[in-house]
């Protein structure tokens, strides 16, 4: 699969999700303020923080096809990742501020004391909801969505359980399940802060996707070492950054050989990756050099054969 290829079904992932967790939310929105079910309002909070997140997700999609002309015109990796960085801190603001408002309104209903339980069609929307979501419209964390739409169907279901048992104390189920969601999506907010905070930048899948695709690397003919290596998730779409070293007397030309093979070989062998960007830097250590390949030759002119 080419790399317009990887790119456009992630843009096509990212779209789907943006526009299905809009629906979904207006959907949960409007049948939660029908049936007055705070956890079904909440639910439908999250899931339009789902569609918010998606769609950073595309504008950092549509950023970093255009990175590679950016640097071409001038423009330093920093400011590159202006967009991206003030996309990231909105979002998380987002998160907190909706998940704030979410936790307030519960409490306060508790507050006021609960004298009656949601109508039956939020257990029913709840339930289709998640269906939906689950089968048709791609998530980032699936793990999240679930625990909060069961989150809702408990505290809804319970509240009109209590209705058909003459149990009052069982309405206050639903604000508490929307208490609960809020603090879910303050969570993910924190979460997002923080690893904007931090460097914006992630392993791969996990600690052994990271040193597999290390190894990959330095197995290259012409690579003596790799400097750096991170790669930044958006979405539906891992992009990787990879600094390696080369012979500093190679040819230009040669050293573009070079990070061409390296980029090929990585595109082949981690099918999850976008897209690969490869940067060269020449290797300063000491002169002569011995080839990464061939550990019996003790001196070589030259890496490349």
């Amino acid at each position: 699969m080419s790399t317009a290829q990887r790119y456009a079904n992630a843009e096509s992932a990212s779209r789907a999700g943006l526009w299905g967790n809009m629906l979904l939310a207006l959907f949960k929105g409007t049948i939660g303020w029908m049936s007055g079910s705070k956890a079904l309002m909440a639910d439908a909070f999250r899931t339009a923080a789902e569609a918010a997140s998606a769609a950073a997700a595309l504008t950092g999609l549509r950023a970093v096809r255009k990175r590679k002309t950016a640097n071409k015109n001038g423009q330093s990796e920093t400011e590159n990742r202006r967009g991206e960085t003030a996309s990231t801190i909105v979002m998380s603001v987002l998160l907190l501020i909706i998940g704030l408002e979410i936790g307030i309104s519960a409490i306060r209903d508790i507050a006021d004391q609960v004298t009656a339980a949601p109508h039956w069609s939020t257990v029913a929307a709840i339930a289709a909801g998640l269906i939906i979501n689950q089968w048709f419209i791609p998530s980032k964390d699936r793990l999240t969505g679930i625990y909060c739409s069961l989150t809702a169907f408990v505290g809804s279901g319970g509240a009109i359980a209590g209705k058909l048992l003459a149990i009052p104390a069982l309405y206050y189920l639903d604000p508490a399940a929307a208490l609960m969601i809020a603090v879910f999506v303050m969570y993910n907010g924190f979460k997002t802060a923080t690893g904007s905070a931090r460097t914006q930048t992630r392993n791969l899948a996990g600690e052994e996707d990271s040193d597999e695709l290390m190894q990959l690397v330095q197995r290259v003919e012409g690579v003596v070492t790799v400097q750096s290596l991170r790669a930044k998730e958006h979405g539906h779409y891992v992009v990787a950054e990879i600094v390696i070293c080369v012979n500093p007397r190679i040819s230009v030309l040669e050293g573009q050989e070079i990070a061409k093979r390296v980029k090929q070989l990585v595109m082949k062998r981690f099918i999850h990756i976008t897209d690969v960007s490869i940067y060269v830097e020449p290797y300063d250590a000491g002169y002569p050099y011995k080839s990464n390949h061939d550990p019996n030759q003790e001196q070589m002119p030259t890496l490349l054969q």
